[in-house]
């Protein structure tokens, strides 16, 4: 078995409360847009949640790039910022 270090429970922390917090602030923006269906408004806070929803996983990259970076495991930061960089090229096309 494995044993993990110390600084890799603090990277799945982070992973963990990255996710954690994207899918509860998209749910508050769904919740929102629900509660004001019909209105403009409503709408807003909709397409919010689904852009806080696509977002969630980018930003999940991010912290990992971070904490790559942060850990100097910079082959690992590397591939995340590919990944980053591809996933930014993807939402502009």
């Amino acid at each position: 078995m494995v044993k993990e270090s110390y600084y890799e429970k603090d990277l799945a922390k982070l992973i963990q409360r990255v996710l954690q917090a994207g899918v509860l602030l998209s749910a508050l923006f769904f919740l929102l847009g629900a509660a004001w269906s019909g209105a403009p408004a409503g709408e807003r806070f909709s397409r919010a949640g689904v852009l806080v929803l696509l977002a969630t996983p980018a930003a999940r990259v991010a912290a990992l790039l971070y904490g790559y970076a942060r850990s100097r495991q910079y082959l690992f930061a590397l591939s995340a910022f590919i990944v980053l960089a591809l996933l930014g090229a993807a939402a502009l096309v």
